[in-house]
């Protein structure tokens, strides 16, 4: 089994009870080679005595897991949803369409991931920390883009992982 490719990448609210959100929407379409999933190198601690030059004790933690990619055809609620603020709806009768304010504050993002590919391993994060940033280009050679990295949190739901693989069904 080979897991290649990206078929969706679906976000949403993280349950009430702490555990993988239910409904995760695709927030448009991921720019070619922005998607990365990457678990940093465990940090190690060494324990040296006196009378040795090797360690009499290592202790090793995990390195944190990200995941990164750049959403090219963003809407309102795409920037809302990754970047925070508000939508004020359109005024038809005076012409003014909805318009995506920005936050004062850079807010906290937490929500569900879900990560399918074309085949192979997919993966659910039900607790992932989001920040992401503009990087708009307005060029004929290059695309607006929304950059988005997420860190893999604990979840609030005990016995719920970090993350979870499952092989994406066959077509």
């Amino acid at each position: 089994m080979y897991t290649i490719g990206l078929s969706s990448i679906s976000i949403g609210d993280i349950a009430a009870d702490g555990g993988m959100g239910a409904s995760l929407t695709v927030l448009g379409q991921t720019a070619q080679d922005t998607c990365k999933f990457v678990q940093e190198d465990p940090e190690t601690t060494d324990f040296y005595a006196e009378e040795t030059d090797d360690p009499v004790f290592s202790m090793s933690k995990a390195g944190k897991t990200t995941f990164s990619f750049s959403v090219m055809n963003p809407e309102l609620t795409t920037l809302q949803t990754l970047l925070g603020g508000t939508i004020t709806a359109a005024d038809v009768e005076n012409s003014i369409p909805a318009k995506w304010n920005a936050p004062d504050i850079m807010p906290v993002i937490e929500k569900s991931v879900r990560i399918t590919p074309q085949q192979g391993l997919a993966f659910d994060i039900p607790r992932m920390k989001i920040v992401a940033k503009i990087n708009g280009e307005f060029s004929k050679k290059n695309m607006f883009l929304i950059e988005v990295t997420g860190t893999a949190l604990q979840p609030e739901k005990t016995g719920i992982k970090k993350y979870t693989a499952y092989k994406v069904a066959s077509a």
